[in-house]
């Protein structure tokens, strides 16, 4: 499976979705939010099913690939969804049967991952205790019951992985353990493997983790290279092979998901290496994945191969290692945090020296959206690297009273001056200027 992570109606969230089956994968992960809405906060006049998403559903039952819903029901009222609320929960209900009768939906997974820990509406902690965990997994059971034979539902708490589970005697993991009991067997858990991000997964971890909770079905959401880019201001991408995964989680998993890195297009080179470690767990090789990946996005011009391979080096790192760069790491205002520090500085040298060759070899890759997004990204690091010297120039003058400061601040609008076409690469800039506090000197 792979997550649509993006608008129905959106012609590059189509592109990925048919991109994806064409690599094999064959089924799709749909937020609800993404699909309609119906909640009295976004709905007040009742449930709406998105033409788009109904679209894209037919689509796939045509292509042989299955629709998954993930319900967020807390972040689907804004915050405001109480457990005890019949009306809420019938709202919910009458969603989950449009989505059954209209789209074809049979499976569904009831999501609460990243939400409060503890229940805030007086009702709720009347009726369960301070301890979201229990109304969670409550309200599963209940929504379990109303689904026809045949239909599926997995559970994402709002512990999701080991390390948020720990020992089970943290107040939400031990409310979720205990409560778990009083679902139904055939409920599965949604898991992130060890971290969040995990660099590693085993079947023995996994199988272990299935015995605590219960010995359920356990869907695994891989994410990586999922970079929460949301903002839309990274600096970089990551361009890595899937690594780490063992090939005995084929026989201890009842799914798999992909999380792809926004925007979708820089997925490819990582989902193609995803695509073959599950075509093949037990002969998959993170290197070779990689290197057949990068020869079916470049194409035939060796020097484009050439300058893809360098740039994979540079952004390709795994997880939590070197030339791994999430968007927290890697944006305008980490860059403008780090000006003090002279080893970062100089590393944006070497950016200005060769991207600018490299970029145009880059230009003959075969893989159009592929292409159009790694040039974007790295416009964007050139565009920083360019303009980083004068901020600390400029630093350095205001310090110390130095009387040109002028002259450097009319450098630095060269610098945005010079990006007046490229409006993304602009906006970067701008982002990164602000947050170091460096005025500008001339009308933007």
């Amino acid at each position: 499976m792979v997550k649509m992570a993006g608008d129905p109606a959106q012609p590059e969230t189509l592109e990925h979705v048919r991109y994806c089956r064409s690599l094999g994968f064959n089924a799709l992960w749909v937020f609800s939010v993404e699909a309609g809405v119906w909640s009295k906060q976004r709905a007040p006049r009742g449930l709406i099913l998105d033409g788009s998403f109904l679209r894209l559903a037919r689509w796939c039952r045509e292509n042989g690939m299955e629709v998954w819903v993930s319900l967020n029901p807390t972040a689907d009222a804004l915050e405001k969804f109480v457990f005890s609320d019949r009306d809420d929960e019938n709202r919910l209900l009458a969603f989950i049967d449009a989505l059954q009768k209209k789209a074809g939906i049979r499976r569904f997974v009831m999501s609460f991952d990243d939400e409060p820990t503890e229940l805030h509406a007086l009702a709720d902690v009347f009726r369960y205790g301070a301890s979201a965990a229990t109304a969670q997994v409550d309200l599963a059971a209940r929504v379990r019951a109303k689904l026809p034979p045949g239909a599926s539902l997995f559970l994402c708490g709002s512990a999701y992985c080991d390390g948020h589970l720990g020992d089970g005697t943290q107040p939400y993991a031990k409310a979720f353990l205990a409560a778990l009991p009083k679902l139904p067997a055939d409920v599965g858990i949604v898991w992130t493997g060890p971290e969040v991000v995990s660099r590693e997964v085993t079947a023995a971890g996994i199988r272990a983790t299935r015995e605590r909770l219960g010995g359920r079905p356990l869907l695994l959401y891989d994410n990586y290279p999922a970079n929460d880019n949301e903002p839309g201001d990274a600096i970089s991408l990551i361009l890595g092979a899937l690594r780490n995964r063992d090939p005995g989680l084929r026989d201890v998993l009842a799914a798999y998901l992909a999380a792809p890195e926004l925007p979708h297009a820089a997925s490819r080179l990582t989902l193609q290496t995803t695509a073959a470690y599950l075509a093949d767990p037990e002969g998959y090789d993170p290197d070779a994945a990689m290197r057949a990946a990068m020869a079916k996005l470049g194409g035939a011009d060796p020097k484009a191969l050439d300058a893809l391979t360098t740039q994979q080096l540079e952004w390709g790192g795994w997880v939590n290692g070197r030339n791994y760069w999430t968007r927290w790491e890697a944006n305008p205002e980490a860059a403008a945090g780090r000006l003090q520090d002279p080893a970062y500085v100089e590393s944006f040298t070497w950016t200005v020296d060769r991207y600018p060759g490299r970029m145009m070899a880059l230009w003959n890759l075969s893989d159009v959206p592929f292409r159009t997004v790694l040039l974007q990204y790295m416009r964007r690091r050139l565009a920083i690297a360019r303009v980083i010297p004068l901020a600390v120039e400029y630093r350095a003058r205001v310090r110390s009273g130095d009387p040109r400061v002028a002259e450097t601040v009319a450098r630095i609008d060269a610098e945005r001056r010079a990006w007046k076409d490229d409006a993304d690469a602009r906006r970067i800039v701008e982002a990164f200027l602000t947050a170091a506090q460096i005025p500008s000197g001339s009308p933007r």
